[in-house]
């Protein structure tokens, strides 16, 4: 869920403490944890039917729209957790990894098939692993929990068309190859600007006392 924990109208905090999260949260067993977890089912299930795709087969297409429903999970779990107060630590947690799991999944089963190169698959990987240990290097060291940014945002967007682009039979690679390397390009920005945020608030934190 890419809920603004502790937001105002102004927008989104930098990073929010986990103890404001324990407050008040509601039981884990709720419909936008329901649907993230129904997202990481749906990835082997997208798996499975682009590598059984055959020339004049209907798989292909039946992955793409199992990634499309899945991927809006994502935009759907998020709605349901601010309108219904479902924001919950395992949520916080889980829904990254989730989406991690839709994007490195679909990308490498295509990768695998030869639709798109692994140098792509390879520099989103190795972007995902970073930010999610700085995640972790935030929770352990300042209990802190940093919302998605507006390029975070930008980057999963652009991985979703992407993939989507190569899923679709009716989308030529002329179409799919730039929307992948937007998407690339992305990743990275998104990833550098992810560890200067964390670094700067890392550096407030220790200054100033919580």
């Amino acid at each position: 869920m890419t809920a603004w924990l502790g937001g105002d109208d102004d927008g989104p905090p930098e990073a929010v403490p986990l103890a404001e999260l324990r407050e008040d949260e509601p039981h884990w067993f709720n419909l936008p944890n329901l649907l993230t977890f129904l997202r990481v089912l749906l990835v082997p299930v997208i798996l499975w039917l682009v590598a059984i795709d055959e020339p004049g087969d209907t798989a292909r297409w039946w992955a793409f729209g199992v990634f499309v429903f899945a991927a809006a999970t994502d935009s759907i779990d998020g709605w349901a957790a601010r309108r219904w107060n479902g924001v919950t630590r395992w949520g916080q947690l889980a829904d990254p990894i989730a989406d991690k799991m839709l994007i490195i999944g679909s990308l490498a089963s295509l990768a695998y098939v030869g639709d798109l190169p692994w140098w792509a698959v390879n520099v989103i990987v190795a972007r995902e692993l970073a930010v999610t240990l700085l995640r972790v290097r935030l929770i352990r060291r300042l209990d802190l929990v940093m919302p998605a940014s507006n390029w975070g945002k930008a980057k999963t967007l652009s991985q979703v068309v992407a993939i989507a682009a190569y899923l679709s039979p009716g989308v030529r690679e002329a179409v799919a190859e730039p929307l992948l390397h937007l998407a690339v390009a992305l990743t990275i920005w998104s990833g550098i600007e992810y560890a200067f945020r964390a670094g700067r608030i890392a550096r407030a934190t220790t200054k100033e006392p919580r």
